[in-house]
């Protein structure tokens, strides 16, 4: 297989300079993540045990306990997800749109996270709706997290100014993630033209069913190497 190339995509504000190349070391790299993980993704109609364990290790590494499991499972029952289609997309979620997709994720989001039980944070709960609604929730790990650290304190500031409602947040991580998908659409595409047509393994599969969102975030990956993240790094919740 000769050299691949698709156009470049600014993620955090770090250029990857070759998307394609990218991904495919990722898929190479942790493929295990992406079949066990990654393609269970909206195959799940509520949120069971079967859920839990694809987030655990060696896929995801969530450290979901079996007392927490129980909690999501059970919050999972009594979740607003009749208000968020199965293939909503996070580009879609504009937080300046009131009564919006953006605002019927974070009721979905706040349903889990304002009943926390201790050690139930961020991490955990996102793994869990990333594989409910795999093209609207970022995986906001303690990796992610850290790598869009300035990007979502900007977006924030930037809403807030459009949206004083927004105010009270100092970081609106989705929304950053959000402003790179937009950004890079035309780019998005030319990447899935390009991946089918190596025939590496897992590639077809990834173009046909990661979301925009999911290649962002493993292109986030290629764009910090050597911070371990996915397949079979065990990452806090």
């Amino acid at each position: 297989m000769g050299a691949i190339h698709s156009p470049a995509i600014i993620v955090g504000g770090r250029v990857v300079g070759n998307p394609a190349d990218a991904i495919l070391q990722y898929l190479e790299q942790h493929g295990g993540t992406v079949t066990h993980y990654d393609f269970r993704a909206a195959t799940f109609g509520q949120i069971n045990p079967d859920l839990i364990r694809a987030t655990r290790s060696p896929w995801m590494g969530s450290r979901i306990s079996a007392k927490e499991a129980a909690w999501i499972i059970d919050r999972g029952t009594s979740a607003p997800w009749a208000g968020i289609p199965l293939d909503a997309q996070l580009k879609e979620a504009d937080p300046l749109v009131e009564s919006g997709l953006y605002d019927r994720a974070a009721a979905l989001w706040e349903h889990f996270w304002d009943a926390r039980p201790a050690n139930v944070s961020t991490a955990k709960i996102s793994k869990v709706l990333y594989l409910m609604r795999p093209g609207l929730f970022p995986i906001l790990d303690s990796y992610l997290t850290r790598f869009y650290r300035t990007a979502a304190r900007a977006a924030a500031i930037n809403a807030a100014q459009k949206r004083p409602s927004l105010a009270r947040f100092r970081t609106l991580y989705w929304e950053a993630v959000r402003r790179d998908i937009a950004a890079s659409e035309v780019a998005l595409r030319a990447l899935r033209r390009v991946l089918p047509a190596t025939g590496a393994p897992l590639a077809e599969q990834a173009t046909e069913r990661l979301s925009d969102l999911r290649l962002l975030d493993m292109l986030a990956f290629a764009a910090s190497p050597g911070q371990a993240r996915a397949g079979g790094d065990d990452v806090p919740g």
